[in-house]
C-alpha cells in the first residue's frame, strides 16, 4: 500500500515538470527580478539573470572569494546603483550564444547548433557548466559527418581565433582534419568545404594523410576559389575579369598544393590554363617530370637531383600524401593505425589499391555463419583481426572460402599470406604460405582458417571465448617467425575483426571529385 502511494505521489511530481520548466524560462526572461546583468559583445546587449541561479548551477559563481560575485575568464565586474542589476561585462560573448545558455542554465534545455557548438563548449567551460561542456563535446564526436565535417572545422578554427582560452575546443581541430582526410573525396563535394575559410583550407589540403590523388586535390581548391570568386564557368570561358578574381583567391593557397606531384597532361590541361601558376614554376615542373621521364639506370625517382633555388628535399610539394581510406570504413586500421594500410597495400602489390568492406564482425554478428554468409566465394580476401591484447594480425588469400565435399576442407593458394602489424611493438612481418595445399580451410563452424595444424584459425563468436588459436609457425613461415606472433600466445579472444576485397576499378572510377577539366 505505501509502495503504491508513494509511485502515485511521484507520478504527479513529474506531471508538474514542464510546467515548472515554463515557469523557469520564464524566470530567466523577467529583468524586472534580475539582479545580474551581463553586457555583452561590441554592442553591449544585456542578457539579465539571477545570482540566485547561477550560484546553483555554474562552478564561476560558486568558487568566489569574499567581495567577488564571479570568476569567469575576461569579464569586468561594474558596481552599481542599489538595487539595480550588477553589470558583468563579457565583451568577447556573443549575445545569442550567451541567451542560449542563459536557458539551459534554467531550463536544462539546449539545442547545439553545428557552426556554433565550439563556442558553447567554451562558454560552458568558462561558466563552469561540466555537463553542458560534455554535451558540446558528445555533439561533436557523436554527430560529425561528411555533410558537416568541415563546419566543424570552421567553427573550431573561429573559436581558436575569437578566445584564446578555448583549450576545450583543440582537440578538436585534429579530429576535424583527420575525419576530413579520411572522407576526402565526399567531403570536398559539399557546400561546407566550398565555403572554408582560406586558413581552413590551408589546414586540410597541406595535412600529409589527405586521401586524395594531387589531381583531385588540384581540383578541389579550383572548385574553392571559384566558389569564393563567385565564377562558375569553366576555365575556357573565363573572362580577363573573372581570371584575375579566382587568381586572387588561388594565390595564398596553391603553394599548399603539390603541384609537382600532378600528372604532366593533367597540369597541361588543366592547371596551367588558369593562369595561377607563376612561369618559373610551372618550368621547374616540367625540367623534373623530364628528369624522371628519362628513367636512368643510375638515376631513380627518388634520387632525382634537387634543383638550385626554394625546392628542398624537405619540400613538402615533392612529398607523396600518405594515402588514406584505402579499407574504407576500417575501424581497425584507424588513426595512429592507419600507416597500417600502406603496408597491406605494399605486400599486395598495388600501392593505390582501395578495397571494400565486405564484413565486420561487431557489425554482422560474430558467429561463423555470419562470417560465411558474407564472405565464402569472395576472393582476393585481406582479413584483419585485432586481439584482446591489442595485436593487429591476420591474412591474406587469393582463393575464395568455399564449401568442400567433406566438413572441413583445406584450398590450395600459391599466394596466400599471413601477417603480424605490430606484434610485441615490433616491425609489420608478412610469413608466406610454404605448404601450399593446406593456404586456408573452410569449415562451416569456424570463421576464416589459415593453415592445417591451424596456423590461424578464429572461432565461433570469437569476443566471448578464448577458443581461437594459432600453431604458427606450420603451414605459414617466415623471417623471425616464432610461436605466438600473430597473437602472443596459443590460445587468445578476438574483439573484432574485418574483412575486405578489392575495390571494383569502375567504382574507385566513380568516386573520382567530377570538376570541370577545363
Amino acid at each position: 500500500m505505501g509502495s503504491r502511494a508513494q509511485s502515485v505521489i511521484c507520478d504527479k511530481v513529474l506531471a508538474g515538470l514542464p510546467q515548472l520548466l515554463d515557469d523557469l524560462q520564464k524566470l530567466s526572461e523577467d529583468q524586472d527580478t534580475a539582479d545580474v546583468a551581463f553586457v555583452l559583445g561590441s554592442g553591449e546587449e544585456r542578457v539579465y539573470a539571477h545570482r540566485i541561479i547561477l550560484m546553483a548551477r555554474c562552478k564561476s559563481f560558486q568558487n568566489t572569494k569574499r567581495g567577488e560575485i564571479c570568476r569567469i575568464p575576461g569579464c569586468t565586474v561594474s558596481t552599481s546603483a542599489p538595487g539595480t542589476p550588477t553589470p558583468i561585462r563579457l565583451p568577447h560573448i556573443e549575445p545569442d550564444i550567451f541567451r542560449q545558455f542563459i536557458l539551459y542554465v534554467y531550463t536544462a534545455k539546449i539545442m547545439l547548433q553545428d557552426s556554433k557548438v565550439f563556442e558553447m563548449m567554451t562558454l560552458a567551460q568558462d561558466m563552469g557548466v561540466e555537463e553542458l561542456k560534455i554535451a558540446c563535446e558528445d555533439h561533436v564526436s557523436k554527430t560529425m559527418s561528411v555533410a558537416n565535417a568541415c563546419t566543424f572545422l570552421t567553427a573550431v578554427m573561429e573559436i581558436q581565433e575569437k578566445a584564446s582560452g578555448a583549450k576545450c575546443a583543440a582537440p578538436f581541430l585534429e579530429k576535424c582534419i583527420t575525419y576530413i582526410a579520411e572522407n576526402a573525396s565526399e567531403c570536398v563535394k559539399t557546400n561546407a568545404f566550398l565555403n572554408l575559410t582560406k586558413e581552413g583550407l590551408i589546414q586540410v589540403i597541406s595535412y600529409d594523410n589527405l586521401g586524395l590523388e594531387e589531381e583531385d586535390v588540384w581540383r578541389c581548391v579550383l572548385a574553392w576559389a571559384k566558389n569564393q570568386a563567385g565564377v562558375t564557368q569553366p576555365t575556357a570561358h573565363w573572362t580577363e575579369e573573372e581570371r584575375q578574381r579566382v587568381c586572387q583567391y588561388l594565390a595564398p593557397v596553391i603553394s599548399h598544393v603539390r603541384l609537382f606531384l600532378i600528372d604532366s597532361q593533367v597540369f597541361a590541361e588543366e592547371v596551367e590554363p588558369t593562369g595561377a601558376v607563376p612561369i618559373e614554376l610551372s618550368l621547374e615542373r616540367y625540367r623534373r617530370a623530364a628528369l624522371h621521364s628519362n628513367k636512368l639506370p643510375t638515376v631513380t625517382a627518388t634520387a632525382v637531383p634537387v634543383p638550385s633555388g626554394p625546392l628542398t628535399e624537405n619540400d613538402k610539394r615533392l612529398q607523396p600524401r600518405l594515402m588514406l581510406n584505402l579499407f574504407h570504413g576500417s575501424a581497425i586500421l584507424k588513426n595512429d593505425k592507419i600507416h597500417f594500410q600502406g603496408t597491406l597495400n605494399g605486400w599486395y602489390g598495388a600501392s593505390k589499391q582501395t578495397w571494400r568492406m565486405v564484413y565486420r564482425a561487431s557489425t554482422n554478428g560474430f558467429a561463423a555463419s555470419a562470417f560465411h554468409r558474407h564472405c565464402d566465394g569472395v576472393a582476393p580476401l585481406y582479413i584483419i583481426a585485432l586481439g584482446s591484447n591489442g595485436a593487429i594480425s591476420g591474412g591474406f588469400t587469393d582463393v575464395a572460402f568455399a564449401k568442400t565435399n567433406r566438413k572441413g576442407g583445406y584450398l590450395h593458394s600459391e599466394k596466400a599470406f599471413l601477417f603480424a602489424l605490430n606484434s610485441n611493438n615490433e616491425s609489420p612481418a608478412k610469413f608466406d604460405i610454404v605448404k601450399k595445399p593446406y593456404a586456408i580451410c573452410y569449415h562451416p563452424d569456424c570463421g576464416p582458417i589459415f593453415g592445417a595444424g591451424a596456423d590461424l584459425l578464429i572461432s565461433n563468436n570469437c569476443n566471448i571465448n578464448m577458443e581461437s588459436y594459432s600453431n604458427f609457425p606450420h603451414s605459414y613461415d617466415g623471417p623471425n617467425s616464432m610461436f605466438g606472433h600473430l597473437f602472443g600466445d596459443y590460445n587468445f579472444s578476438i574483439i573484432d575483426y574485418e574483412v575486405f576485397t578489392p575495390a571494383p576499378t569502375s567504382a574507385t572510377a566513380a568516386n573520382k571529385i567530377k570538376h570541370d577539366r577545363y
